[in-house]
């Protein structure tokens, strides 16, 4: 089973929540925008979607995912959190869309195999699965579609009348008769009537029967109104679109969650940055030498890797060609010339594909080291071991360029590497330009789903006779003890502020900016001979086209904190155990004794089993016979979602239930990991005969068939009743004698921190004192109408402060940003500072009308402060007013 990473987790806390709202109140926009603002975006408008069998009331979002963010893993949770937490059903029917035939092999393939992550994944998420292709689901009998969640993995090409297998989709099928027997009548209007008028029995109209979840792979392959039309066609219960690249314009997706390329460093899941060597079309045999001596070295960093770690490792190099008919020459010369055993070395071209005969690329088996292309690689070619680009082209297709650039992204295994040489991509490239290599790159990047910004960050160009390997970006290598002036060099540095590292004894300078005219002098006059005069100026020019090439001026500035490795150290609030010391969470508050079995079992006032949501055919009951019945009445205002909800009730029967099978459905389905079973089924008990006598029902399959609701809102009771003992437990730790502390000793260092907004501050003010860089992390200067925002304005107030040495927007909601935690939950103050005396401050702005909310941040916050000795400081200003700021900065500690 695969380990979700962080931003794994809260992409599907996202998607959740998302279907939590559209099932209680079936408003989707107003879903779509509160999962928005709890992320800390600006809410953006929700596009229902507009064609024919597509409701503006369905759900309809997309996740925006890079390449290598695990798109198919999440896809596999997503499917059950649709079926649970919005169609609130047991089993579900999942139309799985991919992009092409290989895409759907290799998919489908993956879901079936029991020992693959990605089926264990589907089966945590939905329970027993049943996984068909489409040729499969024209066979599909009434027990299997009844009996599990059945997905079917088709391309979105099946469902197109005019394709051969779509023509079987939609035709009359004896299989799907029994489907059809005693549908209910308010159903009939659904189904697609054949030559008699009746519906005709087909696999299309068992989908429309069972309104499936729809999950679209690499959406904007699937993106027209042609497709939106198509998808119609299967009445869909709600859509989910997994990209990189969402669609901007026509019918724009609704991207729900976006991850950025910072999360998927910090998570380990890609090899970044991208590393670039560029060479002039006339030293084109030279590029091909270096590629080759680089992937060499490391296969060598590799073993040495084995030795301490055993993971195997072979770094693979993607070769592009100039021609088709070049590709068997140029594997003649990489044998003949550099001695490459032709087993090494595959060609993949057009009708030329010799991967498709490696079985297992990543086996130690496997010879393969070098794989010459042209224009892509196939479809659906995957292997983390791609480490090398190497393109001979001059002229290069945007197309095939970007295909190719994802495939050496994918870090093997999403773990990094001791040797950090095995975390990065290289690309090698023929151009007298390298603005225009740079810019390619970025352009692909982007189609592999990062932004402009990210790629700046993403790309490293490397200086021209210097192989990346061990080497820091912006980095120059001499001779160690010969051609740097150590003497010089002291006194430069510190007249050059930061801008320049010299290392004397490796014999290293690193440029971190652009420098000017007069700077450059000044660094060019620490080293000796006129040779490496000519490399400093050769680095400094590399650095200021590389920042031109990306939007930036190219002019000087002053290097941040960060880049310049400045310590920025925040201790954290601890507990003190056994003179050892862990960090402040709510597993304290969880171990707070106390029992849900004795706890009030009454729930809200306003549920009521009987009177359940309805949609446009009306009522839904339980008949004498203990069938579902149902009764026409008005639509109502949830009208989608709620009949949505009541047709899986119509298609799903009552079932025999007793109390007991009653408590162990609920119990299994709510989550309550620090609630004895035993505690929680007596809760439960006491739920259930509670209503059974406050509504007078006797039969147990009326609340069976309203479980769902049921179990919402018996969680919320019973985290009620958490929140209130955890409120407890928490105010006993804001004591004085408690074990509450805080040291050095277990703290924060943001020197060594992977900084990972999902997004960066867009505006124009020019912040100077911001820890990593001009550009805080999610940060917003302006709301949608327009007005400053308060959080910014604080944050201009903190970059002007005399007593401010650097700060950093703090990210809400990253394991590796600084928390404190409340008895409900971890809060994230907005900004922390290091002050010019020493002292660290924590920032949290609130609005007025959240001030009375924030009572125990404020508490938490000012034990934090007084259990460090004066080495913090914690304010939380208000309504605009940032001198209380000033005021607790100027306290003598």
């Amino acid at each position: 089973m695969i380990t979700l990473k962080d931003y794994q987790l809260r992409v599907l806390d996202s998607l959740r929540d998302f279907f939590r709202q559209c099932s209680r109140d079936g408003r989707p926009e107003a879903a779509f925008q509160a999962v928005q603002l709890r992320n800390g975006r600006t809410p953006l408008p929700y596009i229902p979607v507009s064609a024919a069998g597509l409701a503006p009331g369905m759900p309809y979002v997309c996740l925006r995912v890079p390449t290598g963010g695990g798109k198919t893993l999440l896809a596999c949770h997503a499917a059950g959190l649709a079926m649970e937490g919005y169609m609130c059903a047991e089993r579900a029917v999942v139309l799985w869309l991919v992009p092409s035939n290989t895409i759907l092999d290799q998919t489908a393939d993956a879901l079936r195999d029991p020992r693959h992550p990605y089926r264990r994944a589907l089966e945590l998420a939905c329970g027993t699965v049943e996984v068909v292709t489409i040729e499969e689901a024209l066979r599909l009998s009434r027990a299997t579609v009844e009996g599990q969640t059945v997905v079917i993995v088709a391309t979105i090409q099946s469902f197109r009348v005019e394709d051969t297998t779509g023509r079987k989709v939609y035709d009359q099928n004896g299989v799907f008769a029994e489907h059809l027997l005693n549908v209910p009548a308010d159903r009939l209007a659904d189904l697609l009537p054949g030559a008699d008028g009746k519906p005709k029995p087909s696999l299309v109209n068992m989908l429309r029967l069972r309104r499936p979840v729809v999950i679209v792979d690499e959406a904007h392959n699937a993106r027209t109104d042609l497709s939106f039309a198509t998808l119609g066609n299967v009445l869909p219960s709600c859509i989910v679109e997994f990209t990189a690249t969402p669609a901007r314009k026509g019918t724009p997706s609704n991207v729900l969650h976006h991850v950025s390329a910072a999360e998927l460093k910090a998570a380990e899941m890609v090899k970044l940055p991208l590393r670039v060597i560029t060479r002039h079309p006339s030293q084109r045999g030279q590029l091909l030498a270096e590629a080759i001596t680089l992937r060499a070295d490391l296969e060598k960093i590799s073993l040495a890797e084995a030795q301490n770690t055993g993971e195997y490792l072979r770094p693979i190099m993607l070769l592009q060609a100039e021609r088709v008919d070049g590709c068997e020459s140029l594997r003649d010369r990489l044998v003949r010339e550099f001695g490459i055993a032709k087993d090494e070395v595959k060609i993949s071209v057009g009708t030329l594909d010799e991967l498709k005969n490696v079985r297992d690329i990543a086996s130690p088996k496997c010879a393969v080291r070098f794989i010459i292309t042209v224009q892509k690689l196939r479809e659906g070619w995957d292997c983390p071991f791609a480490y090398v680009l190497c393109s001979l082209r001059e002229t290069r297709s945007a197309t095939a360029i970007e295909q190719i650039v994802g495939r050496i992204l994918r870090l093997p295994r999403a773990q990094a590497k001791q040797h950090p040489d095995l975390n990065c991509a290289y690309a090698f490239s023929i151009s007298d330009s390298l603005p225009e290599v740079l810019n390619e790159l970025r352009e692909a990047l982007e189609s592999n789903g990062f932004t402009t910004a990210e790629a700046e960050r993403i790309i490293i160009p490397m200086l021209q006779g210097a192989l990346p390997l061990g080497m820091q970006p912006k980095t120059v290598q001499f001779e160690p003890g010969k051609e740097i002036d150590a003497e010089v060099a002291q006194v430069q540095v510190a007249a050059l502020a930061g801008k320049v590292r010299i290392d004397t004894a490796k014999g290293e300078i690193t440029v971190l900016v652009p420098l000017d005219k007069n700077e450059t002098s000044l660094l060019a006059s620490c080293v000796k001979t006129p040779e490496a005069k000519a490399k400093v100026a050769e680095m400094v020019a590399l650095v200021r086209e590389a920042e031109m090439a990306f939007g930036g001026s190219g002019q000087t500035r002053v290097p941040s904190p960060y880049e310049r490795q400045l310590d920025f150290i925040v201790p954290l609030l601890c507990v003190r155990e056994n003179k050892e010391l862990f960090e402040f969470e709510d597993t304290y508050l969880l171990e707070y004794p106390w029992r849900l079995s004795e706890k009030d079992a009454t729930l809200a006032a306003g549920y009521n089993p009987l009177e359940r949501p309805t949609g446009k055919a009306g009522v839904v009951d339980v008949g004498s016979k203990g069938e579902v019945v149902t009764g026409v009445m008005q639509d109502s205002a949830q009208y989608f979602v709620s009949t949505v909800h009541q047709q899986v009730l119509q298609l799903g029967g009552s079932g025999d239930w007793t109390l007991e099978t009653l408590v162990a459905w609920l119990d299994r389905h709510i989550d309550h990991q620090d609630i004895p079973v035993g505690e929680s089924a007596e809760f439960l008990r006491k739920v259930i005969r509670g209503l059974m006598a406050k509504h007078g029902i006797t039969d147990l399959s009326v609340l069976a068939l309203d479980r769902f609701r049921l179990r919402d809102e018996i969680e919320a009771r019973i985290q009620q009743h958490r929140d209130n003992e955890q409120k407890v437990a928490f105010q006993q730790f804001l004591l004085p004698d408690s074990t509450l502390t805080v040291s050095d000793e277990r703290a924060i260092n943001f020197k060594t921190m992977q900084y990972e907004p999902s997004w960066l501050y867009e505006g124009g003010f020019q912040f100077k004192k911001h820890y990593f860089g001009p550009k805080p992390g999610e940060l917003r200067e302006t709301t949608a109408g327009g007005v400053q925002t308060e959080e910014f304005k604080c944050a201009q107030f903190l970059d002007g402060l005399p007593e401010v040495k650097f700060w950093m927007r703090n990210l809400s909601g990253k394991f590796t940003s600084f928390r404190l935690q409340t008895s409900k939950y971890r809060f994230y103050p907005d900004f922390l500072c290091q002050l010019v005396d020493g002292r660290v401050l924590a920032v949290e702005y609130k609005g007025a009308h959240l001030w009375a909310d924030a009572e125990e941040k404020r508490a938490v916050g000012t034990v934090w402060a007084s259990r460090s000795g004066g080495r913090c400081l914690f304010v939380m200003p208000t309504e605009g007013d940032f001198s209380v700021i000033s005021k607790v900065v100027k306290q003598v500690a």
